[in-house]
């Protein structure tokens, strides 16, 4: 599955014309912002429910992300995030979703031995919890890197957890620019459980969602590396605006061609 970000309601006709025409999914964003989510969401959802009606590809849901720690050391700043990530539950069912997309928001410049291993118990707790909601609901959860320094802490998550309803979002541009293992290394230990993926560029110095056709990241091999994977999963090229996306469809439509994606 091929999916475009849409990172507002007036952006949507657009993207979903565009998404229609190359049977594309969509993935939307509006619903990350707390602004958003203390406001009159309920009026945004039925009007975006009103201009999905009829669209026929995946719709995904990027999850509230700033200033959200679910594993946290404090258990009321972990239950303001799970507060935010359930209501994120609902309004992905509401619009007929498959996928919700978290950041998992580990801080790697807490210099404390006990902090990782600590830190992935209380993320253990806190996913296994959500993933049978999710799995209630009729929906999966994507785990995706921020600021994590290698690819295993989403991967022992997700193993510990052990749901069908959690797997790992990979986004390329964030494992770039926080990371020294290499992307290639990223997809290879992330396959077993990748199920989703977020296609930007960089400057390699600012998280700016750069087109494909711009940036530092060398993006045709690690497209054709993604697209091998065996899960097949989910790539959404996430720009702020159509234009970067209309610059980037062809660069991933010539690999998926000659790797004879279906």
């Amino acid at each position: 599955m091929i999916g475009i970000s849409c990172s507002s309601l007036e952006d949507l006709f657009a993207l979903r014309d565009f998404a229609e025409a190359h049977g594309l999914g969509l993935e939307l964003q509006e619903f990350a912002q707390p602004e958003i989510l203390d406001g009159e969401w309920r009026s945004l959802l039925r009007r975006y429910r009103r201009i999905l009606v009829g669209f026929s590809g995946p719709i995904s849901l990027h999850g509230p992300f700033v200033d959200l720690f679910s594993g946290s050391v404090d258990p009321r700043i972990a239950a303001v995030a799970m507060e935010r990530y359930r209501q994120s539950l609902e309004i992905a069912a509401e619009l007929g979703a498959w996928l919700v997309n978290f950041h998992l928001n580990y801080n790697p410049l807490v210099d404390e031995p006990t902090y990782r291993p600590r830190w992935l118990e209380r993320q253990m707790a806190f996913w296994a919890e959500l993933a049978l909601e999710a799995q209630e609901a009729g929906l999966r959860i994507a785990l995706e890197n921020m600021w994590e320094p290698d690819p295993f802490l989403q991967v022992e998550v997700i193993q510990r957890v052990n749901h069908f309803c959690i797997g790992a979002c990979l986004d390329i541009g964030h494992a770039y620019l926080y990371s020294r293992v290499p992307l290639q290394a990223w997809i290879s230990v992330l396959e077993p459980v990748l199920i989703y993926a977020h296609i930007h560029n960089t400057t390699g110095v600012q998280d700016r969602h750069l087109p494909l056709t711009q940036g530092v990241i060398p993006i045709e091999p690690v497209l054709d590396r993604l697209v091998r994977c065996l899960n097949r999963p989910m790539l959404i090229l996430e720009m702020p605006d159509l234009a970067g996306i209309r610059e980037s469809f062809p660069i991933l439509q010539h690999i998926l061609q000659r790797a004879s994606w279906p």
